[in-house]
């Protein structure tokens, strides 16, 4: 603790044993209430302005004192944010993963007015908030942000092993993991970008998009500085449509003893459901709603006859409601009845993401991540994946286990976000 810390603790104790006095002295005994009694009128009388002078200097004295104690030592709270729109938003924390289904965008809004939308079937993470900003993780696919510019705002966003520096502007940035590719577009603003090929850093500025190949070793920034234009108008000499062709003639009627063909049957169809169905409430991201439908419409049912698409798309609007007991049956029904699909991994992932954030459960974590591995050593989510599995098996306590992760991790990701904890948890710093 240093001495500046140390100071102000000292005066913190001060000020309260000042405090502490000022309430004994007001203690309600006898001899104070007959003292007060017989000063009454001496105290109506506006005390000298010397004395008026000191009293107020020292209550200045004490409440500056106090604001800097608290400001110092307290410190300003970092930001908050929520996940979701509508009804279905909801608390979000530091380290939180976000995994937005497929044809559904999230949003994430900051209480500094910044805000995130991640792109339908992308991969982040919160990982950080503090008082002037955080860090954005972006695993894999695309997000667009809108930054709020403050005094000392400071986000920073990783993309794959790209650094985005960011103190205010708009911007849409996504990252191909299977390709190593990062695309920005600033659309106001400007930002910095490092990384490999790009070295400490590049500036990028409204109207430019950068690209960055990284398995070809190349980037290319794309200068933009036109305004939008809008679709040219037709030409007034411009060609006319052809004619609609000539309506066939009628056909005579049949002769009188020639029979008609009977009219269609008319067939009565069963009544629709009232309101729109679960999965239409969970595509227009009504997750709450789309539940309910899904509870109605029978669990069971969907668990057993839905595709492998339906039972990711009410596992995640389970996920993204907080209802993880129904999340953990959805992902379950998936893998017991599609083993072999994609989308199967990745219910192992986020069955690993539930057990980790929502029920503390961190060996069972670590299994389900080690799962997906195992199906998706190359899957989009496997460098996530990796990195999660090494959190649970630090948190786990098992530092064989761990060191193990951490090597792997090194292996494979040596720069992803995750590099610096798996280096300290392989004891190679």
């Amino acid at each position: 603790m240093g001495s500046s810390e140390e100071a102000l603790i000292r005066l913190g104790r001060r000020i309260a044993a000042e405090q502490d006095e000022i309430l004994r002295r007001r203690a309600p005994d006898a001899a104070a209430r007959a003292r007060l009694l017989i000063a009454d009128a001496a105290r109506r009388a506006p005390p000298p302005r010397r004395i008026r002078r000191r009293f107020v200097g020292a209550a200045l004295g004490v409440a500056a004192a106090a604001c800097l104690l608290v400001f110092f030592v307290v410190g300003p709270r970092p930001l908050t944010f929520r996940v979701g729109a509508g009804e279905e938003a909801h608390a979000g924390k530091a380290g939180a993963f976000i995994a937005t289904p497929r044809g559904r965008m999230v949003p994430v809004v900051f209480s500094d007015g910044t805000s995130l939308r991640i792109q339908p079937d992308s991969s982040v993470r919160i990982a950080s908030v503090h008082r002037a900003g955080g860090r954005v993780v972006l695993e894999n696919g695309a997000l667009e942000a809108s930054v709020v510019h403050h005094d000392g705002t400071r986000w920073l966003v990783d993309s794959g092993p790209f650094e985005i520096l960011v103190t205010g502007t708009r911007f849409h940035v996504a990252w191909d993991l299977a390709a190593e590719r990062l695309t920005l577009r600033l659309v106001e603003g400007s930002v910095s970008v490092s990384g490999p090929i790009l070295g400490e850093g590049i500036a990028v500025r409204a109207g430019d998009t950068l690209e960055v190949n990284r398995k070809e070793g190349r980037f290319v920034i794309h200068r933009d500085n036109h305004e939008p234009h809008e679709a040219p108008d037709i030409p007034q000499n411009a060609a006319e449509p052809p004619d609609p062709p000539e309506k066939p003639p009628e056909l005579p009627p049949p002769a009188p003893n020639v029979p008609r063909a009977a009219p269609p049957r008319k067939t009565t169809l069963p009544p629709a459901p009232p309101g729109p169905s679960w999965r239409d409430l969970a595509a227009s991201g009504k997750y709450k709603d789309a539940l309910e439908a899904a509870d109605r419409e029978g669990l069971d049912a969907i668990y057993e006859g839905g595709s492998a698409a339906d039972l990711r798309d009410l596992g995640d609007a389970a996920r993204l409601t907080g209802d993880a007991a129904r999340a953990v049956e959805a992902f379950s029904a998936l893998r017991r009845r599609f083993p072999a699909d994609e989308q199967a991994a990745e219910a192992a992932f986020l069955l690993g993401i539930i057990a980790f954030d929502k029920q503390g459960a961190h060996a069972e974590a670590a299994s389900w991540f080690s799962t997906y591995l195992r199906e998706r050593p190359r899957g989009r989510l496997a460098r996530e994946a990796a990195g999660r599995l090494l959190e649970a098996r630090l948190r786990s306590g098992d530092k064989a286990l761990a060191r193990e992760a951490a090597r792997a991790y090194l292996r494979d990701f040596p720069g992803g976000p995750h590099a610096e904890v798996a280096r300290a948890a392989a004891g190679d710093e």
